[in-house]
């Protein structure tokens, strides 16, 4: 992994964490946001957050907190693979840093922290590359969990899943 630094003032990572191979038959952890977050709520995301003290100003550290913190997967379960660039987000003063990781060992039962999170799933990439469109120039999945409710992936989270996808 790469030894990319960020500020803590203006700076997230989330984490991109995908489990089983090959790639084309992989799932992807996305979560929705509760509707009592500060920002984006009830949109589908990643796990992940600002950068704390704690972090050391590192993405890696950060992304891997905030997915215990906010689906309880342990940090001794996440490989991390690439860091990827800072990406601004157009509705706030963030840059997102995507952390690419792999799941290692059994899968952990997700434990939902419901201040941040209302709804996690294992999504497949392949489910989610047939559903692919262009909304106003930007990229666009469709989800529709195992709760039978249908979801958007737009934006920032749509626009990760792009580029890694092209990857």
């Amino acid at each position: 992994m790469s030894e990319q630094k960020f500020r803590a003032r203006s700076s997230a990572a989330v984490l991109v964490l995908m489990r089983g191979q090959p790639a084309s038959h992989s799932e992807v952890l996305l979560i929705e946001r509760s509707d009592t977050v500060k920002t984006h709520k009830g949109q589908v995301a990643f796990p992940g957050g600002g950068v704390e003290a704690e972090d050391e100003n590192d993405p890696g550290r950060t992304a891997i907190r905030e997915c215990f913190e906010e689906v309880g997967v342990l940090p001794a379960q996440v490989k991390l693979l690439k860091t990827l660039p800072p990406l601004p987000t157009l509705s706030s003063d963030f840059f997102v840093v995507p952390v690419l990781a792999q799941l290692v060992g059994a899968d952990p039962e997700l434990k939902l922290d419901p201040n941040e999170v209302a709804y996690a799933e294992w999504v497949s990439v392949e489910a989610l590359l047939k559903t692919k469109k262009t909304e106003n120039g930007f990229p666009v999945f469709d989800w529709t969990g195992a709760d039978q409710k249908h979801r958007k992936v737009w934006g920032l989270t749509a626009i990760i899943l792009d580029l890694i996808f092209s990857l």
